[in-house]
């Protein structure tokens, strides 16, 4: 006889065994382990695009049969989409965990006009809300009387969630 595959579980030799068929005690036993070289992997991507927010993380040496729970991480500038845990049993090879995240669209900038050396505030300042991470704004300076422009009259950042500042120095 031959040891028969079982999926999770490794064999223990000896695999085969002969015997001689008599009256009474025919019985082969075959003994296996469970696996203990399963791996999963965990993905971070942003929902819709499938774009790789984060290095994956990969968790190997684990038990068949094992139950592993896995919680989303936090990625600047992103939202974590539900579920934001995941709970697995290790039933077969390479198991796959996705978590998936949006972009943050409550960011916002702040355009200053500021008077070059004093840091004067030489008019009100312009908050705009509502912005998108990673999103390309532009700005144009304000003719300010009795003033010269000294930066760039237009100018950009990428939103982050940062300090997201634009200064027209005069």
């Amino acid at each position: 006889e031959e040891a028969i595959e079982i999926a999770g579980y490794n064999k223990v030799a000896p695999t085969s065994e002969t015997i001689t068929i008599k009256v009474t005690g025919n019985v082969i036993n075959f003994y296996y382990n469970k696996r203990t070289d399963l791996s999963y992997t965990v993905n971070y991507l942003e929902q819709g695009t499938d774009k790789v927010l984060a290095t994956q993380k990969v968790v190997t040496n684990q038990e068949y049969g094992k139950k592993v729970t896995e919680n989303a991480i936090e990625i600047d500038g992103y939202n974590k989409v539900a579920p934001t845990s995941a709970a697995i049993t290790l039933d077969k090879e390479n198991q796959v965990i996705n978590f998936y995240y949006t972009k943050k669209t409550d960011l916002s900038y702040i355009v200053k006009y500021l008077e070059v050396g004093s840091k004067k505030e030489l008019h009100a300042p312009k908050t705009v809300n509502n912005q998108t991470f990673g999103d390309e704004v532009n700005e144009e300076a304000v003719a300010i009387t009795g003033y010269n422009l000294q930066s760039e009259a237009q100018q950009s950042i990428t939103i982050t969630t940062g300090e997201n500042e634009i200064i027209f120095w005069y």
